[in-house]
């Protein structure tokens, strides 16, 4: 275990497994999280920036989770942008480019779920996560990949984002699907237009 994974699962244990939702404003204010390297260090400058310390923590839990994916995902052949602040993209599989989700299985669907072993239900997901995502800075209709953790309860589902031995294996595995049968495609609507992504859903449970 490197010092980054120890710094993420020490902050796990203050993050509270809900949150409000992201917004601009906050998203500036603590945009020290990018440069911050361990824990303390984001309690010191979330208290000299006069941000909610828990936003903050979660933030940067998010960012540097995701960032691991990223480069775990280019042990497999994909290529990562120069730009780990590009909102767009995060990663080149096969020089289509990719912006990275990870995220935990969304509460809303908790009730009817979709079946996330199959195509069918895959394809659902990702049609609701492109209809329901953030009207905030990272909205777009562009390719997505998304990380989808689920445990038995929401703070499970938070430390599987950092469970990067299980991350390792699935995307892995994902990669190896492409390879051998191309990318996923998705076309769906959203508010009178139709789009057609290349996006994929890997599930992250035990």
């Amino acid at each position: 275990m490197d010092n980054i994974e120890k710094e993420l699962k020490l902050a796990l244990q203050y993050i509270e497994p809900y949150w409000r939702m992201q917004n601009n404003y906050q998203d500036y204010k603590s945009s020290f999280i990018y440069d911050a390297k361990t824990f303390e260090e984001v309690i010191t400058l979330s208290s000299e920036y006069g941000i909610d310390v828990k936003y903050a923590i979660h933030r940067w839990y998010n960012f540097h989770t995701s960032l691991r994916c990223e480069y775990i995902f280019t042990e497999f052949g994909a290529v990562k942008d120069k730009n780990y602040k590009n909102k767009e993209i995060d990663i080149y599989i096969n020089d289509v480019p990719f912006d990275v989700k990870l995220t935990v299985y969304p509460m809303a669907l908790k009730e009817h779920p979709f079946n996330l072993r199959k195509r069918e239900g895959k394809n659902k997901m990702i049609e609701w996560f492109y209809i329901h995502q953030s009207q905030e800075g990272r909205m777009h209709m562009l390719n997505r990949l998304f990380i989808v953790c689920d445990g038995k309860t929401q703070k499970e589902s938070l430390a599987l984002k950092c469970d990067f031995d299980i991350i390792r294996e699935k995307i892995g595995n994902y990669m190896k699907v492409v390879n051998e049968k191309g990318l996923n495609s998705v076309t769906f609507n959203c508010k009178g237009k139709e789009y057609t992504v290349n996006s994929d859903i890997i599930y992250i449970t035990k």
